[in-house]
Order: structure tokens, then C-alpha cells, then sequence
């Protein structure tokens, strides 16, 4: 299904969720529908090219963190915050990186019992070229919102990112 189709389906089903779902705000459901489709034309334009280069959206994600990071490197807990990965998946993703030969693990300088992840020459060169072919589809992907509508949007999803935080909260009190 095309994300424009996805949206289409919303609209279409909107006056039927408002009315199975007679307590929750409608408004607040069209929205958590409308981030989950946004996030799903992400994937749908991104997993093709970072499949082709034997990475996932979290893979690359976390490749790209790595090496932002420099020669330094940096704490799996680090990047687990980052890109938002429990510390089992983090485990999983990092191992597949570093048999790939696109990471390596090291001892921390000051600690050596902390362990840092470095991008090796492979992995840095790897992320120049997903982001070469992937840079012109994600400004197609922004090209309907003006400078000012992405700051805008910026600080909207800022706000609701924080609050999301204390729905959480709020979540785990309610389970």
C-alpha cells in the first residue's frame, strides 16, 4: 500500500473510528494514525536502498550515530538512547554491524571495562554512500513543507515527543 493510499484510508475511516472509539479524543487518534503512516512512508522509501546495501532502518541508524561519533567512538548505551533501542535489539544490531566489518568494538581509554563501538573505514564509507542516494529522496520527501512549516513542525513533534514521555509514565502506572 502507497503512503498516499495509507492517508486516503484514514480520511475514509474517520467518522467510523470516532464512533467505536467514543472516549478517546478523535482528533488525537487521527493523529497517532497519521505519525504511524509518516513513519511507515520513511520505511517504504528508505528499506529499499539500505536492504540493497544489507542494513535496516535501524541498522543504518545506528551506523550513521557510530559514526558521527568520530574516532572516539561511542557507549552501546549511548547509542541505544540515540536511536531508541532497547539494549537486546542494540546487542543484536551491533554484532551484525561488527561481523559485517563495518564496526569494532573497543575498551573505553579511562575504563576498560566499558566498551566503546568505532566505525571502521568500511562503515564510514558505507554511510557516504546510502546518504549520497538517499539525500534527494528525503528532500522529495520535506519538499511540500516550506523553511518555516519545518521548524514548525520541529517544535511540534518536540512537544509531542515530551508528552508521549509522560504518557509512558502514565502507562506503565496504568498496567
Amino acid at each position: 500500500m502507497k503512503t498516499s493510499d495509507r492517508l486516503k484510508a484514514i480520511d475514509n475511516s474517520r467518522e467510523s473510528w470516532r464512533a467505536s472509539l467514543s472516549r478517546v479524543p478523535p482528533d488525537d487518534v487521527t493523529l497517532m494514525r497519521l505519525i504511524r503512516v509518516a513513519s511507515q512512508g520513511i520505511t517504504a522509501f528508505t528499506d529499499p536502498m539500505l536492504l540493497e546495501a544489507g542494513l535496516t532502518e535501524s541498522s543504518y541508524h545506528s551506523l550513521i550515530v557510530i559514526v558521527a561519533s568520530g574516532d572516539k567512538g561511542i557507549t552501546v548505551t549511548a547509542v541505544c538512547d540515540q536511536v531508541g533501542q532497547a539494549r537486546a535489539n542494540m546487542t543484536r544490531i551491533l554484532k551484525l554491524l561488527e561481523a559485517a566489518q563495518l564496526t569494532k568494538m573497543r575498551s573505553d581509554d579511562r575504563d576498560a571495562r566499558r566498551k566503546r563501538v568505532v566505525a571502521t573505514a568500511k562503515g564510514r564509507r558505507l554511510v557516504r554512500t546510502c546518504s549520497e542516494r538517499l539525500d534527494p529522496v528525503v528532500v522529495t520527501a520535506f519538499s511540500a513543507l516550506g523553511d518555516r512549516e519545518k521548524r514548525s513542525l520541529d517544535e511540534l513533534l518536540r512537544k509531542l515527543i515530551a508528552s508521549m514521555s509522560e504518557a509512558e509514565s502514565e502507562a506503565q502506572r496504568r498496567a
